[in-house]
């Protein structure tokens, strides 16, 4: 009969939450956990066995927002009973079942909960036959529950106990109450306006009716992007047996836009024909200006002809526009957008910063290389640093792309000294982009981060640089990545940790690189000029110190373990020579100008050697002292007339020195030995400023080819 009592109250009860699911759309809701402690008073023929008793619950429920949709709650209670005669019985009892809550003022509310479950009992300080058992129970409580804020509430109530074949009285709960509130995603806003005199036309057999207006929400700094991706769409349907001809539409939000704009024209819908059209927006930069999310009412016009009579229809929906700052990660390349490189501000720090260097940098290093360091110097001096957004941290945004992130301004970043990764990678590519240094974002799991590309080839990189694993190789383009949540760290740690990252997720295939010029195609960056616009530089002398440390540290790691590898082989090599002359390049492409050119003036004096020649003449080409520089690259024409790399060296020597006639000759003779090669130095068939402008292009103007070969 029990086992039957509690079925059916189960059973009561998953009938009741199950309808009140179906017949009503699915709500947010509350998830609470309690504390309750309790005094207890036996009732009828229990007053006679037992004394006053406590108890002490954990109660957890859900229950959906809408007022007395019932939710569902569960428990768990250890209670004393006091025994009159001596000692007493502990209970431990487990128990679920509806509950409701009933909101009475903003600050007022009651819960009722009504609970079935089982329970055991076992006796303690006596002793008997019979000294445990167990047995069903009901419970049921009515609370009142004062909110404290919007997560803490306070609540008192009574409450009856009912332990079949043991025990049943009444209690006072005290309730400590923790809410967690359960809220559904926000979708598209999607309105379906029913504007007066609209009314009629949806009625059949009079003419276009809208079924359907979907606005996306606006965000600021995609403004340059939604005249040619939609920012929503109407559904149009011809309800009448007559076609509807010369369809046009105009969408257009005051302030906002200067004009309407035009989004379909002429085309046509046959009698009971559906269409979608998209809808875009040309904003203006008024929207920059939007600091606080705000909404603004649009004006939809469809002009149309039913047998030759002008019909029209205006629509009136609400476009909702995020703050300036707002940006959703459903496309990582959208941080384009925040990468604002023509900022006077970003412009003057990332200049200035480079004609403080131009003096001091080392003309053998890659010269992008040398500007990535500089200004992750300079922006270490600064005092930016690294700080986690607490209200929109990447790591969990990214991770969800309708979520809305908020990101700074490189501007703003300078102005406020931190950021998150995001902001960080904004701010350093933006300053690199300034100054023509190519860059990108690096993104993988819950983390972005920056890089910027080498003026070096793939090949004379794998040759520069002693740990290639730490660079990033993607087509023709030689990637640095750079950690940039590591600015009061040196270069070398966050380029090496950034390496690191790369490595262990790309080998997971969950890394991606995403070039900013190739972002700026979809999301062109802003004009964003609010603030400061005197913010100061940082330390001369602090980044010029920190530049010159940086350089040496990173000369001395690649030189010295390629340096005792030579050597080693330069010890066992039969013609130690080749090796010899792998060593001063090595020297050479590091700015060692005078330890290279010792060796390779050793290895002429006794060996006919092109390549030493050739490499000793790379050197005073860099110098500029293209006189002396033509006599090393003739002493190698003269051992052998085909040596193309020569052959390249002399007519480019011959070029800067305006000799012509022999420019022609010796690239020429390049050209039929090695077309590619020839290629890649094609503006030594020019003359003059159109020659210049070209080597300019090119990037090749000061760059040599140092000459080694294997044994």
């Amino acid at each position: 009969m029990k086992l039957l009592i509690f079925i059916s109250f189960l059973s009561l009860f998953t009938v009741f939450h199950l309808y009140s699911q179906t017949t009503e759309p699915e709500k947010a809701g509350t998830f609470s956990t309690r504390v309750i402690p309790s005094g207890l008073m036996p009732l009828g023929s229990s007053s006679d066995l037992f004394k006053f008793g406590g108890a002490i619950d954990a109660n957890t429920s859900y229950i959906p927002e809408r007022t007395l949709l019932p939710g569902i709650g569960a428990g768990a209670r250890v209670a004393l009973l006091p025994v009159e005669t001596s000692g007493y019985i502990r209970v431990l009892a487990g128990y679920g079942g509806p509950a409701v809550k009933v909101p009475v003022t903003q600050q007022l509310a009651l819960l009722a909960q009504g609970s079935a479950g089982y329970y055991l009992w076992n006796t303690m300080d006596w002793s008997g036959e019979n000294n445990n058992g167990g047995d069903l129970m009901l419970r049921g409580s009515l609370t009142a529950l004062i909110r404290l804020n919007d997560r803490f509430s306070l609540g008192a109530g009574p409450s009856y106990d009912y332990y079949f074949n043991l025990y049943n009285g009444i209690g006072i709960d005290i309730y400590l109450d923790v809410g967690f509130p359960v809220q559904k995603q926000e979708k598209a806003v999607r309105t379906r306006k029913e504007e007066p005199g609209i009314e009629l036309l949806k009625q059949k057999g009079k003419g276009i009716i809208v079924e359907e207006t979907v606005i996306n929400p606006i965000f600021p700094v995609l403004y340059k992007y939604y005249d040619t991706m939609p920012i929503g769409s109407l559904n149009l349907i011809n309800t009448d047996k007559t076609p509807a001809e010369n369809i046009s539409i105009q969408f257009f939000v005051e302030r906002y836009m200067d004009n309407p704009m035009a989004i379909s024209e002429n085309f046509s819908l046959n009698p009971g024909e559906e269409r979608q059209v998209d809808l875009f927006g040309l904003f203006t930069e008024d929207l920059m200006e939007i600091t606080e999310g705000t909404k603004a009412s649009a004006r939809i016009t469809i002009s149309y002809l039913m047998d030759d009579t002008p019909s029209s229809i205006e629509l009136n929906p609400v476009v909702e526009f995020y703050n300036r700052n707002a940006l959703s990660w459903d496309d990582d390349r959208k941080i384009a957008s925040f990468i604002t490189a023509k900022d006077p501000e970003i412009l003057g720090f990332a200049k200035n910063v480079m004609s403080w260097i131009q003096a001091i940098k080392n003309p053998a290093v890659d010269d992008n290389f040398q500007k990535g360091l500089a200004l992750f110097e300079a922006v270490k001096a600064y005092g930016i640093r690294y700080e986690i957004d607490p209200s929109t941290p990447f790591t969990e945004y990214s991770e969800d792309v309708t979520s809305i992130d908020f990101l700074q301004f490189p501007r703003q970043t300078l102005l406020y000294t931190n950021g998150d990764c995001d902001d960080l990678s904004a701010l350093y590519t933006a300053l690199l982009e300034a100054i023509g240094v190519e860059t990108a974002v690096i993104t993988v799991p819950g983390h972005i981060y920056a890089a910027f590309a080498l003026e070096m080839t793939p090949d004379e990189a794998r040759k520069s640089f002693s740990q290639p694993d730490n660079l990033i190789f993607q087509a023709d383009k030689v990637w640095i990545p750079v950690e940039i949540t590591m600015f009061q760290e040196t270069f070398d740690s966050a380029w090496n940790t950034g390496a690191k990252e790369w490595r262990e997720h790309n080998s997971r295939k969950q890394a991606r690189i995403y070039p900013t010029r190739e972002a700026w195609r979809s999301y062109q960056p802003v004009g964003f000029r609010e603030g400061s616009s005197n913010l100061l530089l940082p330390d001369r002398s602090e980044v010029e110190t920190a530049f010159l440390n940086s350089i040496q540290r990173h000369v001395e790691r690649e030189i010295y373990p390629q340096a005792a590898r030579i050597q080693q082989r330069i010890a066992s090599s039969e013609t130690p020579y080749k090796q010899e002359n792998s060593l001063a390049v090595l020297y050479a492409r590091y700015g060692l100008y005078d330890k290279a050119l010792k060796i390779f003036d050793s290895i002429a004096a006794e060996h006919s050697y092109p390549p030493a020649l050739i490499n000793a003449g790379n050197i005073y080409f860099v110098l500029k002292n293209y006189v002396t520089a033509l006599d090393f690259y003739n002493r190698a024409l003269l051992i052998n007339g085909n040596n193309k790399s020569a052959l390249l060296a002399s007519a480019r020597c011959n070029h800067e020195l305006e000799n012509y006639g022999i420019v022609k000759s010796s690239y020429a003779a390049l050209k039929t030995l090695d077309p590619d090669l020839a290629m890649r130095f094609a503006y030594l068939d020019l003359r003059g400023e159109e020659s210049q402008r070209a080597a300019d292009a090119t990037g090749l103007k000061d760059i040599v080819l140092w000459d080694e070969e294997d044994e």
